[in-house]
């Protein structure tokens, strides 16, 4: 199906103004964010992993100064042990990524970093266009995340927030990486998920600000307060 002149100049805009994004502040932050989380992690596995043939050698070390002497064979299994050690070191420990179902129970102080983890597990299924859009709506979730850790867990905005980001959001990028990989590349399933996307960013920013203002609101009232309590006594 060839597509339409409008359409394919449509998305030429849309990947412009994308591609401007990704590379600003917020989308170098996040890769800095994910390059920082990788090192991290690789980090962990080198000492877990010095750690391992440090116990494999004084092991060794003990087995063969108050039992018995190593010898060649006792040496070559120590050499080996230590292989093992490595490998498996090497692997562990693998942080698994939030399941999609416990996505809705999560604390509401979490449920931002937990959906930011289940959407950094779906990436590599992902055609790079939308990965990119993913990764703009992981700033979005860095800039809520505050104001949901303050939020009380019994209003209406902590309601909002369960489904958009437990629910509606993990389904729609769940529906749009189940579609066969000889059509999820096309201009019809690019376009219905990157319009599912912007729906969500504008509701996690409608959101964001609306917290903002209740912050403000509230900063206002005891400033206001403090004037009445404390400033008449100036006079």
């Amino acid at each position: 199906m060839s597509m339409r002149p409008e359409t394919r100049e449509a998305l030429a805009r849309y990947d412009e103004w994308l591609e401007r994004t990704v590379n600003s502040r917020g989308g170098m932050a996040r890769r800095a964010k994910r390059i920082e989380r990788g090192a991290r992690s690789v980090g962990r596995r080198l000492r877990n992993m010095a750690f391992a043939v440090l116990a494999v050698l004084v092991a060794a070390f003990l087995y063969g100064n108050i039992v018995a002497p190593l010898g060649f064979l006792g040496v070559m299994m120590t050499f080996l042990a230590a292989i093992c050690a490595m490998v498996i070191f090497a692997n562990w420990p693998s942080a698994p990524a939030p399941k999609l179902e416990r996505l809705p129970e999560a604390p509401l102080g979490t449920l931002s970093a937990q959906v930011e983890g289940w959407l950094e597990a779906q990436r590599p299924a992902l055609p790079a266009p939308a990965a990119r859009e993913i990764d703009l709506v992981m700033a979005q979730l860095d800039r809520l995340a505050p104001e949901l850790k303050q939020l009380n867990p019994a209003t209406p905005q902590a309601e909002d927030a369960r489904k958009l980001l437990g629910d509606h959001l993990p389904r729609l990028v769940k529906s749009y990486a189940e579609v066969p990989a000889t059509h999820r590349g096309t201009a019809e399933a690019q376009m219905h998920f990157r319009d599912g996307l912007r729906v969500v960013g504008g509701e996690i920013d409608r959101l964001t600000q609306e917290l903002a203002k209740e912050r403000l609101k509230a900063l206002e009232t005891e400033g206001r307060f403090l004037e009445s309590r404390y400033g008449a006594k100036k006079d």
